[in-house]
Order: structure tokens, then C-alpha cells, then sequence
């Protein structure tokens, strides 16, 4: 049994979305593109997210710009309810009640996340659709996916993963990432449908640990399996002439050891947290100067007849009919391979029985040849019997044939 590496599914969402919203010279022509956000808080990576970017920067890009979107959002929706209110902060230092603070959350899931199937909007006319629009509600729907399946993972939540993970087998199809989509969709028929329920329950139970035991701190087994290797081979695995598989191999049971080393040291000389650990961004100012970009091209703005010339992938529609392909292909395949397993059994099964009729023939022909032999033999067993039998039944007066009372 296999346990799934949580860790490389969560950079396999990353680079979907990359491949959905960002890969192609066209996204970066929209005012209201993601790339044109990307470029508001990192411009000196536009490049490099563009081309070949990194995990950790398709995270934070992803993390940044959807809370911004979300902001800009719920700005718009308190501006409609509150006019008198000219921001977020004037609308907090009225004190909402906590009920209204959901009937608004709810009102922005309903206007501003895309649905699961985009051909409604895509058949409406062209006066009546805002593309770019269209556009703002699938970020907001991806990123809202991506953070609920990021959520799950670090929270340990097994049962909310799985929840996701149908959403991202026709994403995954959809952008091409078929191989993590089969093994998605094989995972979940595994722990829902094949393996009995204790065993897929132990499975699930144990693909997220927690090395560290903190809150909020559950990693995938691969992630473990990295960041043992990043030790093993970057860190203590040796320089120069020394940097061998021999020494590695050596000293890796030494790891942990030559961590705790390592640790009491930057206690011992008050360096706590200042070589392993930074200080999370100040992301204020950036976050303000990106929120005035949206509000200046209006990105959650509803306005009819406005183009884009980025074309939306509808994931939900090419990754079923992708999957429906695959799934009618792979029943063919196995319809083929029944067929002629029955075939080659029903051959086995013929030879089987020609070979018998074979052997029986050969078996038999001696003993038709010597049936006179066989009689004969039956008659000298006959005549064989004992001579007081042989008199008793002359003698008999029928008392031999009657029981007695």
C-alpha cells in the first residue's frame, strides 16, 4: 500500500492554476489579468513567473493577490449596502453584528465566485457578458479552491482534502495534468469504494503527520522525505572530495543529531529562530498600492459588452469529457482484454479435452483387444467358490434366502 505525497499535489494545484490564468503572452494584455497583479507587488519577477516560476512563488502570488481580490470585493458589496461608508475601516468602526458579517459573505460567493459550469455565460451574447469579469470569478474560485485545499493539509483535516480533491481531478484533466488526475481518482475509489473501511481509515489517518506537534503544522510524508533529504545531501552531506553517496549514506543517521547540535548552539549564543526561521512579510503597503490598481480598472465590476482577449479554460466541462474519454477507452481496453481471456480459456479448454479423449482412447485399446481374455478370466473367478457353498446350494432347501425371526 502506497501513502500519497500530499505535499507534490499541492504543487501540482500551483502549477494548474499557473497553466489556467497565467502561461501565454496574451494573459499579460488585460489591465485585469493576473500576471498585470502579479506585476503590481513583484515586478522584478515577471519574468521568471512568466517563463519557469517556483513553487513558493506561484504560493504566495496565489495567497497575495486573492486576498487583495477579496478585499476589493467585499468593498463593493459594503459600499452597496452602506453608501455612507467610503471604506472597509469606516464600515468596521460601525461594529457589524456578526449576522449581517455572514449574510454579506454569502451575498459575495453568489456574485463573485464562478460555478462549477461556465457555458450559461458563455452563450449569452456578447452585449449581455463582461469577459473580463468572468475572468475576476474564476481567480476568485481557484484561489478560494487552492486555499481550502492548502487549509486542509496544514490543519490535518482529511476528510476536507478529500472534499477538494474531486474539484481537482477535472482541473488537473483540464490542464493536462492527467497522471495526477488518474491517481486522484484512484485514490478516492480505494478509500471509498475498494479497501475495506478500517484499512482506508488507518491510510487516511496517517498520510498527514505532524512532525514539529504544533498547531496548524501537519506536512504531507513527502515534505518529510524532502526536508530529510535537503539535509542529507545539501546541508550535512559533506563538500568538495567529501561530498559522496558513501558519506551521505554514513551520516544520515546522524541528522537529527547534528540538528539538536545545531540548535543549541543559537541557543547558547541567543541566535533563537535567527538562522532558521524569518519574519513574515509586511505585505500593507503592497497590498494597498495593488487594491488601488483593482479599484482603478474596476476587476469586480460588473460592465456589460466589456472583451478580453485571454480566453477562459472552462476546466469542469474539458476535464469531464477528458475524463468520460479516458473512462470509455480504458472499458474498451478491458472489454478486449475479457474477450480474449475468454477466448484463450475456451482454446485451453478445448485442447484440454481433445488431449483426454486422446489419452482415454490409447488406454482403452489394449482392453478391447483382450475382452475374450477378460471373460474368461471372470469365469475361473466364478467357478472359483468354496466347495461347501457349492454344496450348500445343492442342498439348499430354500432356508438360505429366508431370514430368520
Amino acid at each position: 500500500l502506497f501513502c500519497h505525497g500530499w505535499f507534490h499535489v499541492r504543487m501540482a494545484c500551483a502549477d494548474a492554476i499557473w497553466r489556467r490564468h497565467i502561461r501565454g503572452s496574451e494573459s499579460e494584455k488585460e489591465k485585469t489579468s493576473l500576471m498585470n497583479y502579479i506585476t503590481q507587488i513583484r515586478p522584478l519577477e515577471k519574468h521568471k513567473i512568466l517563463t519557469n516560476p517556483t513553487f513558493r512563488q506561484l504560493h504566495e502570488v496565489i495567497l497575495h493577490v486573492g486576498i487583495v481580490l477579496r478585499l476589493d470585493a467585499w468593498r463593493i458589496e459594503v459600499s452597496r449596502r452602506h453608501p455612507e461608508c467610503k471604506s472597509l475601516e469606516d464600515w468596521a468602526n460601525t461594529n457589524p453584528t456578526w449576522q449581517e458579517i455572514v449574510e454579506i459573505a454569502i451575498e459575495l460567493v453568489e456574485r463573485f465566485v464562478g460555478g462549477p459550469d461556465l457555458s450559461d455565460e458563455f452563450r449569452k451574447d456578447d452585449s449581455q457578458r463582461d469577459q473580463a469579469f468572468e475572468i475576476t470569478k474564476a481567480y476568485h474560485k481557484d484561489f478560494l479552491l487552492y486555499e481550502e485545499t492548502n487549509y486542509s493539509m496544514n490543519h490535518g483535516d482529511i476528510g476536507r482534502l478529500d472534499a477538494c480533491l474531486i474539484e481537482w481531478v477535472f482541473y488537473f484533466m483540464a490542464c493536462g495534468k492527467t497522471k495526477y488526475a488518474q491517481e486522484m481518482l484512484h485514490y478516492l475509489e480505494n478509500m471509498y469504494i475498494q479497501y475495506p473501511k478500517p484499512l482506508a481509515n488507518a491510510i487516511r489517518m496517517n498520510s498527514l503527520v505532524n512532525p514539529t506537534g504544533r498547531k496548524d503544522h501537519f506536512r504531507g510524508v513527502d515534505w518529510v522525505i524532502e526536508h530529510n533529504n535537503l539535509y542529507i545531501k545539501r546541508i550535512f552531506g559533506g563538500s568538495g572530495s567529501n561530498h559522496t553517496v558513501d558519506w551521505m549514506v554514513e551520516a544520515s543517521p546522524l541528522i537529527e543529531v547534528y540538528k539538536d547540535v545545531r540548535e543549541q548552539f543559537e541557543r547558547m549564543f541567543c541566535l533563537t529562530h535567527k538562522t532558521s526561521r524569518h519574519s513574515p512579510p509586511k505585505m500593507r503597503l503592497t497590498f494597498k498600492k495593488l487594491r488601488k490598481y483593482m479599484e482603478k480598472y474596476e476587476a469586480n465590476e460588473f460592465i456589460p459588452g466589456r472583451e478580453s482577449k485571454h480566453s477562459l479554460m472552462d476546466t469542469m466541462q474539458i476535464g469531464i469529457t477528458k475524463l468520460m474519454k479516458v473512462v470509455e477507452q480504458a472499458r474498451k481496453e478491458w472489454t478486449i482484454k475479457q474477450e480474449r481471456q475468454e477466448q484463450l480459456e475456451l482454446e485451453a479448454t478445448r485442447k484440454e479435452g481433445t488431449t483426454r479423449e486422446k489419452e482415454f482412447n490409447i488406454t482403452m485399446a489394449p482392453h478391447q483387444e483382450t475382452r475374450e481374455d477378460i471373460e474368461l478370466d471372470f469365469n475361473q473367478r466364478l467357478t472359483e467358490v468354496d466347495d461347501e457353498a457349492v454344496i450348500g446350494l445343492e442342498y439348499d432347501d430354500g432356508s438360505l434366502f429366508v431370514d430368520d425371526f
